[in-house]
């Protein structure tokens, strides 16, 4: 496994943060302000943003 630059690493933990919080923001305003039925297609963006910030954050915090 290669070593990350400090900056790098920076870097990808203020995305990860971004992405987790863009997709619980997508899914709130989903749950809350939408008043039809949604397709499971347009439940799967949100959920998809939140598991990419996730699936960052994991790698950069199970390397510390």
């Amino acid at each position: 496994m290669t070593q990350r630059t400090r900056t790098r690493k920076a870097i990808s933990i203020i995305l990860g943060l971004t992405l987790v919080a863009a997709g619980l923001i997508g899914f709130g305003y989903m749950q809350f302000h939408v008043v039809e039925p949604i397709s499971i297609k347009l439940w799967l963006i949100p959920i998809t943003i939140f598991a990419a910030g996730a699936a960052i954050l994991w790698d950069d915090f199970k390397s510390l």
